[in-house]
C-alpha cells in the first residue's frame, strides 16, 4: 500500500468551557506508510487514565449510514480500518478493565463469549503522565469488497470516533462495564473520557492504496 494522504488534524478537549481553552488533552493524527498513530498530549499538571478503541472505523462519505467493519464490509466497496498493535496499554489497568469485562459478561450469561474478542474489538487503557505525550500504533487496511475499477467509492473516508462520553452515559452495549472501569480508584491520576469527535479524521485514497 502506498502513503495515504491524511487531510485534518484534529484537538480533543476535555472538562468544563475554561478547562476547554487550555487544551487539556490533545489529539494529533501521523500516518507512517502503512501504520497510524494516534499522539496524545497531556497538557496538564495531573496524570490521566484513557480509553482508545482498538479498532479504528471510516466510512465512505458517499455512505453516511454504514460502517466498513462489523456487519456491513459487503455494502462498501472498499473496507477501511486500523486496528491496534498489541502490547501497548497500561498492563496494570488493562487487566483491571478486561477483568470487569469478563465479570460484567458472566453477570448477565454471556460468559460463554468470553475469549471470543477478535483483535479489533473492545478498548485499551493508557497511562498518560502530566505533561507528557504517547503515540499509539495502528495498522491500517484498505481491502476492495466490490471492484475499484466501478469508481463507486468517493476515495474520502471519514474516521468514526469512538463516543465515549456518550457510551459512559447512555445505553450501550458495552457502557455498563465502562461506567465501571470509569469510576475506579485510579490514585493521582484522573480518568478521562474524550467527547465526541465531528469530522475527526479523513483518508484521501486512490486505487494504490488498496491491497488485494
Amino acid at each position: 500500500m502506498k502513503n495515504f494522504i491524511i487531510i485534518i488534524v484534529v484537538f480533543i478537549l476535555f472538562g468544563s468551557c475554561k478547562e476547554k481553552q487550555k487544551s487539556a488533552f490533545s489529539l494529533q493524527y501521523i500516518e507512517d506508510k502503512k501504520d497510524l498513530y494516534l499522539q496524545f498530549k497531556n497538557n496538564t499538571n495531573q496524570d490521566i487514565i484513557f480509553l482508545v478503541p482498538n479498532s479504528l472505523e471510516f466510512g465512505d462519505k458517499n455512505f453516511h449510514d454504514l460502517t466498513t467493519q462489523g456487519g456491513k464490509e459487503g455494502d462498501y466497496p472498499i473496507n477501511v480500518y486500523a486496528v491496534i498493535d498489541s502490547g501497548q496499554s497500561s498492563e496494570i489497568y488493562q487487566q483491571k478493565l478486561d477483568s470487569i469485562h469478563d465479570a460484567y459478561l458472566t453477570e448477565i450469561g454471556n460468559g460463554d463469549f468470553i475469549g471470543d474478542e477478535r483483535p479489533g474489538d473492545g478498548n485499551s487503557v493508557f497511562y498518560l503522565k502530566n505533561n507528557k505525550t504517547i503515540k499509539v500504533k495502528y495498522n491500517m487496511t484498505i481491502k476492495p469488497i466490490m471492484i475499484p475499477s466501478k469508481k463507486i467509492y468517493s476515495s474520502t473516508f471519514k474516521q468514526n470516533y469512538y463516543p465515549y462520553d456518550k457510551v459512559l452515559k447512555g445505553e450501550y452495549p458495552d457502557g455498563e462495564y465502562l461506567r465501571r472501569f470509569s469510576k475506579l480508584n485510579f490514585g493521582k491520576a484522573k480518568f478521562v473520557a474524550q467527547p465526541v469527535i465531528e469530522d475527526t479524521l479523513f483518508l484521501r485514497l486512490s486505487e494504490k492504496d488498496v491491497t488485494d
